[in-house]
């Protein structure tokens, strides 16, 4: 939705360093035809898919790029996250350089997943000298 792709891919590119060819980004603004953004969508998974596995992150479940990716893998084999974050598009950007898809699938989602903490509950769980007083408070 809007420019957020755009927007983390830039950020992490800032944190991780510019990224490889073939990382694209799609915006769908108001007012936009969903129907041209799927054309757009599914026209690039295509063409993507001639070099290669493909990964896609849609921003949330059921909202319109997520619902054209979605068309789309009724087409088309690749991989698709939704619910992505900074950690989660960090991860993908990095780990172009070290892995395959298939591999740095699992790493992905973890970092997507293990970056929603409540950081309220952990301070709690450390003591005077910084500390956990219990188990993992990671929650």
């Amino acid at each position: 939705h809007g420019t957020l792709s755009r927007a983390l891919l830039e950020t992490a590119e800032l944190i991780a360093g510019e990224r490889k060819e073939g990382i694209k980004t799609f915006g769908l603004q108001l007012g936009d035809s969903v129907d041209l953004f799927g054309e757009a969508v599914t026209a690039a998974i295509a063409e993507s898919l001639t070099h290669g596995d493909v990964l896609v992150l849609s921003d949330m479940r059921s909202g319109s790029p997520f619902n054209v990716t979605v068309g789309a893998m009724t087409q088309y084999k690749f991989r698709h996250i939704t619910g992505l974050n900074l950690p989660m598009v960090i991860e993908a950007v990095s780990a172009q350089s070290y892995a395959t898809l298939e591999e740095a699938f699992p790493d992905i989602l973890d970092a997507g997943t293990t970056a929603v903490a409540d950081i309220n509950a952990y301070l709690d769980d450390l003591d005077d000298s910084g500390n956990q007083k219990r188990g993992d408070a990671s929650a």
